[in-house]
C-alpha cells in the first residue's frame, strides 16, 4: 500500500526532469575526465557542465574556442554523441522501449504513467509508440549516415576511419537537431579557416548542406506526424489535423524564412539562395551554420530569433514553443478578426488548446525577458555582448538551437549558468516544468453551476 501511494505521488513530469538532470551531471563528470580531453588535463567543471547540458538538451552552444574536435578526444566525442542521442530521443522513451521489449503486458496505471512521461496521446499503445519512435530514429540516422558518405570520404584530410566517424556524428547531431559538428570551430562555413570544407567542391559542399537540411527537417517533424504518414497507410486528406498543422506550418516557415533572408541579407551579398534556405531551416532548433551569424543584419538576427523561438514540432527532437503553438496563436488572431470560431481543417479547436498555446508563449517570453535582463547586467563591459547579440543568444538557448553571434565563449560563468537553465527549460518546455508543481494544469473543475459570462474593455 505504501509503495502504491508513493507511485501515485511521483509525477511523470518529475521523472522526466530528474532523468534529464541525471544524464547532464553524469555527462559533466565524464567530460571532465582527462581521457576526454586532447591535452590530457581535467576539464573545467563549468565548461563540462555547459557542454553536457547543451548536448543533452540537443542545443549546440559550445564554450570550446577550438570546437569539439579541437578539444575532445574520441572518447569525449562518443560521450557527447550518446548524450545527444539520449537527449533527442528522450531517456523515458528509451526506457519505455526497453520495458516494452521485455514486459508484454503493462498494467493500465503503468501505461498511463509512461504515456504521460513521453507525451504519447495513446495510452493503450504506448509501448508500440516507443518502439516505432526508435525504429524511425534508427532508419533516419542510418539513411543520414549513408547520404553523408560521399562528402566525408572525399575530404582529403580525413582517413577512412575519421571520415566514417565524423559522418556518423554529423548525421546523429543533425537528425536530433543538436547542431554540434566535429569539423572545427567554424561549423559548416566554407572558408580558408575551415580547411576540411574549404577543400570540397561547390557541388559536394551544397550537397552536404542539403542532406543536413533534410535530416534537420525530418528530426523537427513530430514522431506522431511521421507515424501518421508512414505507418497508418492513409491518404493525405485522411491525415489527422495535428499532422496537417505540422506539415503546413513547417513548410510555411521554411519558405517564409528563405524569402525574408533573401530580402534582408542576400541583397547585401552576405548569403546566396542556398545559404538563405539553410539559415531558415537551421534556425528551427538545429544550430549548424553556413554563414557567420555575427555578420547577419539586425533584421536577419531578429527574424532568426523568431524562428528559433518557434522551433520544431511537439514530440520531436526539436525545441522552441513548437509549430502547433504558433499555428494556434495565428489562427486565433485571424478567426478573431473575422468573428469566427477557431476552426481549421474542418476541426474546431478546444478552449484548452487555445489557452495552453497562449500560456506557453506568455511563459516563454517572461523567461526570456528575465534572462535578457540578468545577462545584460552580468555582461556590462563585454564588447561582444551587444543587446542584439544577447537577444540572439538567449533565443538560441531557449529554442535549443545552438546558433551564436560569437558570444558564448566570451560570457562570464554567471551568464553561462543562465544559458544552461534556458537550454534545460527549453528542452522540457515551460508547461512541463509547471506540471511538476501544479497537477491541475490542463484540467478544468467540473461544477454544477455556470458563472455569468461578461465582457471587459480590452486594448
Amino acid at each position: 500500500m505504501v509503495e502504491a501511494k508513493q507511485t501515485k505521488k511521483m509525477s511523470p513530469y518529475l521523472i522526466v526532469l530528474l532523468s534529464l538532470v541525471g544524464i547532464i551531471f553524469a555527462g559533466t563528470f565524464l567530460l571532465s575526465l582527462p581521457v576526454s580531453h586532447l591535452d590530457g588535463e581535467w576539464g573545467k567543471f563549468l565548461d563540462s557542465l555547459f557542454i553536457s547540458t547543451s548536448a543533452t538538451c540537443v542545443t549546440g552552444l559550445s564554450v570550446y574556442t577550438n570546437g569539439i574536435a579541437g578539444e575532445l578526444t574520441i572518447f569525449g566525442q562518443v560521450i557527447m554523441l550518446l548524450m545527444i542521442q539520449i537527449g533527442g530521443l528522450g531517456f523515458i522513451t528509451i526506457l519505455t522501449f526497453v520495458i516494452s521489449l521485455f514486459i508484454r503486458r503493462l498494467k493500465f496505471k503503468d501505461r498511463l504513467f509512461l504515456s504521460q512521461a513521453i507525451n504519447s496521446t495513446n495510452i493503450a499503445d504506448v509501448g508500440k509508440f516507443a518502439i516505432r519512435v526508435v525504429i524511425i530514429v534508427v532508419i533516419a540516422e542510418t539513411l543520414g549516415f549513408l547520404l553523408g558518405l560521399p562528402v566525408f570520404l572525399n575530404i582529403k584530410q580525413y582517413s577512412t576511419g575519421e571520415a566514417l566517424w565524423k559522418c556518423l556524428f554529423t548525421s546523429v547531431s543533425a537528425f536530433n537537431n543538436a547542431g554540434f559538428d566535429v569539423f572545427g570551430n567554424m561549423s559548416l562555413i566554407k572558408c580558408a579557416e575551415n580547411p576540411a570544407l574549404f577543400g570540397l567542391s561547390d557541388t559536394l559542399y551544397y550537397y552536404l548542406l542539403f542532406y543536413i537540411m533534410f535530416l534537420i527537417i525530418l528530426g523537427g517533424l513530430s514522431f506522431v506526424a511521421i507515424i501518421d504518414i508512414f505507418f497508418s497507410h492513409k491518404k493525405v486528406r485522411q491525415y489527422s489535423a495535428f499532422t496537417k498543422i505540422v506539415l503546413v506550418t513547417t513548410a510555411t516557415l521554411i519558405v517564409l524564412g528563405t524569402v525574408i533572408f533573401l530580402l534582408t541579407d542576400a541583397t547585401k551579398g552576405n548569403m546566396n539562395f542556398i545559404h538563405c534556405m539553410f539559415q531558415s531551416v537551421t534556425c528551427r532548433t538545429a544550430g549548424f551554420c553556413s554563414v557567420d551569424q555575427d555578420t547577419l543584419s539586425v533584421a536577419g538576427k531578429t527574424f532568426s530569433s523568431i524562428l528559433m523561438f518557434i522551433g520544431g514540432s511537439p514530440i520531436s527532437t526539436a525545441g522552441g514553443i513548437k509549430t502547433s503553438t504558433i499555428f494556434m496563436i495565428v489562427l486565433c488572431f485571424f478567426c478573431f478578426l473575422k468573428g469566427k470560431k477557431v476552426v481549421a481543417f474542418k476541426r474546431e479547436f478546444s478552449r484548452t488548446s487555445i489557452l495552453k498555446a497562449m500560456s506557453v508563449v506568455f511563459l516563454a517570453l517572461i523567461i526570456l525577458l528575465v534572462s535578457f535582463s540578468i545577462i545584460g547586467s552580468l555582461e556590462e563591459g563585454n564588447p561582444q555582448a551587444s543587446a542584439e547579440n544577447i537577444f540572439f543568444e538567449i533565443f538560441s538557448a531557449f529554442g535549443t538551437t545552438g546558433l551564436s553571434a560569437n558570444l558564448t565563449t566570451t560570457l562570464t560563468n554567471g551568464s553561462r549558468i543562465i544559458l544552461c537553465l534556458l537550454m534545460f527549460f527549453g528542452r522540457l518546455g515551460p508547461i512541463t516544468i509547471f506540471q511538476i508543481f501544479e497537477k491541475h494544469i490542463d484540467n478544468e473543475d467540473e461544477k454544477h453551476y455556470k458563472n455569468i459570462e461578461t465582457n471587459i474593455i480590452v486594448g
